[in-house]
C-alpha cells in the first residue's frame, strides 16, 4: 500500500503541471478545439488529483491503524476517526467519465478513465460505510464483528482499485510526456525563456523524485539510494534552477513575457527550497545518517531533512507555485 500511495504523489507531480502549461499558453485567440481539449485534460487531472490527495489520505489513515493484511490489527482500546472524501471532490469522478466520449480522443486514458470510474466508486461506496460504522462506534455494539468484514471488503475492493489506477497513472503519464514537449518547444519558439528554464525544472524536479521512486527510496532506506543515477537526474535540475535564478532577475524578459515578477520570485523560491531538499538527501547519504527511529515512526517525514517524503512534499509547493505564474 504504501510502495502505491508513493508512487501515485510522484504521479501528481507529473499530471498537475501540463495541464496549466497549457493554460498559460491558451490566450483569447484561442480555437474551439484547443479550449476543448484543455478543457478534458484538465478533468483527468482533476481526477488524478482526487486519487492522489484525498482518497490517498483516507486509505493510508485507515491502513496506518488497522495494517493491510486481511486479519486488521485491532488495539485494546481503540479509538478512531474514520476520514471521508466529501461529495464535492467526488463530482469530477462523472465529470471525467463525461468526456471519455467527447473530443478529442485521448486514446488509452479514456479507456483507463471508463475501466477506473465503477471500480473507484465501489470503493467509495465501501469507505462511506466504514465511516458510518466508526462514527457510531458500531464496534462497542458488534465486538467489531462488521469492522472485520468491512476490512476484508476494503482489502479486495482497494485490490480491484489498484489495479485501475496504476493503469489510469501510466496513461496519464504518456499524456503528460507528450504535451510538456509541446509546451518546452512552444516557449522556445516564443522565446519565453523564463517559462521555458520554469518548466524544464519542474520537469528534471519530477524525473528526481521518480528516480527514487523507482529504486523503492523512502525515509527508512534512504542510505540504499544509487547515487549515480539519482545524480544524473540532481545536477540537470540544478543546473535549471540555476539559469532560472538568473532570468527570473531580468526585468526586460519579465516584461516581454508578460509576466508577473512576485509570481516568479515565488516560485524561484520554492523551486530553491525543493533544490535543496535533494541536497540534503546527499548530505545524509554522505555522512551515512539514517532516519531515525522516533521520525520513521512519527507523522512528519515530509518535514523531516534529508528524506524523499521532504523533497516530494517541497516540490508539491512548488508546483503550485508554477501553476501560479502569470
Amino acid at each position: 500500500m504504501r510502495k502505491l500511495s508513493f508512487v501515485m504523489v510522484s504521479i501528481l507531480l507529473i499530471t498537475v503541471l501540463s495541464a496549466c502549461s497549457s493554460m498559460n499558453q491558451a490566450g483569447v485567440g484561442m480555437k474551439t478545439g484547443e479550449s476543448q481539449k484543455i478543457e478534458k485534460y484538465n478533468s483527468y487531472v482533476m481526477l488524478n488529483n482526487l486519487m492522489t490527495g484525498r482518497i490517498n489520505e483516507v486509505l493510508l489513515h485507515y491502513f496506518e491503524k488497522f495494517g493491510t493484511e486481511k486479519k486488521p490489527v485491532i488495539e485494546k482500546n481503540l479509538s478512531f476517526i474514520m476520514l471521508d472524501v466529501p461529495a464535492s471532490q467526488r463530482e469530477v469522478i462523472d465529470q471525467a467519465q463525461g468526456y471519455t466520449t467527447s473530443k478529442p480522443a485521448f486514446a488509452s486514458a479514456d479507456s483507463a478513465v471508463t475501466q477506473l470510474t465503477p471500480v473507484i466508486k465501489d470503493l467509495l461506496a465501501v469507505l462511506d460505510e466504514m465511516k458510518v460504522y466508526y462514527d457510531s462506534k458500531g464496534y462497542v455494539d458488534d465486538d467489531f464483528a462488521k469492522g472485520k468484514q468491512l476490512h476484508t471488503k476494503l482489502i479486495n475492493t482497494n485490490l480491484a482499485y489498484e489495479k485501475e489506477a496504476k493503469a489510469y497513472f501510466k496513461a496519464l503519464q504518456k499524456m503528460d510526456a507528450e504535451q510538456r514537449l509541446v509546451d518546452l518547444q512552444n516557449f522556445k519558439d516564443s522565446d519565453q525563456q523564463i517559462r521555458y528554464n520554469a518548466l524544464k525544472f519542474m520537469i528534471d524536479a519530477e524525473a528526481t523524485a521518480i528516480e527514487m521512486s523507482e529504486q523503492g527510496i523512502n525515509a527508512s532506506n534512504v542510505l540504499e539510494l544509487d547515487m549515480k543515477k539519482f545524480k544524473a537526474k540532481y545536477d540537470l535540475m540544478t543546473a535549471d534552477l540555476n539559469a532560472l535564478v538568473t532570468l527570473s532577475k531580468d526585468q526586460k524578459q519579465i516584461q516581454k513575457e508578460g509576466m508577473n515578477s512576485f509570481s516568479i520570485e515565488n516560485y524561484v523560491h520554492s523551486a530553491t527550497e525543493a533544490k535543496a531538499a535533494a541536497s540534503k538527501i546527499i548530505e545524509r547519504i554522505n555522512k551515512k545518517e539514517p532516519v531515525s527511529d522516533s521520525d520513521l515512526s512519527g507523522q512528519f517525514l515530509d518535514t523531516t531533512d534529508g528524506t524523499p517524503e521532504n523533497f516530494n512534499s517541497l516540490l508539491s509547493t512548488a508546483i503550485e507555485r508554477y501553476n501560479e505564474i502569470n
